[in-house]
């Protein structure tokens, strides 16, 4: 085991920098459609910036457990396969038909449920204790990013 100062240390926190970092096109999209902002030079519109950005990152959550289902069979019994499956089809087919309200509420809930399973794999001891903060961290933040502007539509 290395000093805080080594490389270990700078591996372990690796998944919270990408995590937070990962959280920031939520964060700064809401902010900009909380405030008016609802075109980007090249981008396009804010709005599906952030429902496209958040299927891309649900469905991302969604893998992880899939790979955790494959790769750690003390885990089976959540049976992450059938739910991260499913709630990736609850979010393709959500981002496909609903309306802007109606995805975002579906999203959230989708990753309040991959947070779920994130806490039932801790209490299962298949995650850290540390892992599952940052999620629930990263999380509330996505959600909030998420919510933020549905009170302004």
């Amino acid at each position: 085991m290395m000093h805080s100062t080594g490389k270990h240390y700078r591996h372990a926190n690796l998944p919270a920098i990408l995590a937070g970092l990962g959280a920031l096109p939520f964060l700064v999209s809401s902010l900009m459609l909380t405030l008016g902002i609802y075109n980007l030079p090249l981008l396009g519109s804010t709005a599906e910036i952030l429902r496209s950005y958040s299927l891309a990152i649900a469905v991302f959550m969604c893998g992880i457990h899939w790979g955790q289902y494959l790769q750690d069979s003390q885990a089976r019994n959540l049976n992450l396969l059938m739910v991260s499956n499913a709630l990736t089809l609850i979010c393709w087919l959500g981002f496909l038909m609903a309306s802007f309200v109606v995805y975002f509420v579906i999203v959230i809930a989708v990753f309040i449920a991959l947070l779920w399973v994130d806490y039932r794999l801790h209490k299962a001891g298949r995650i850290t204790a540390r892992y599952f903060r940052m999620r629930l961290a990263v999380t509330a933040v996505v959600c909030a990013s998420l919510a933020l502007p549905l009170s302004f539509i």
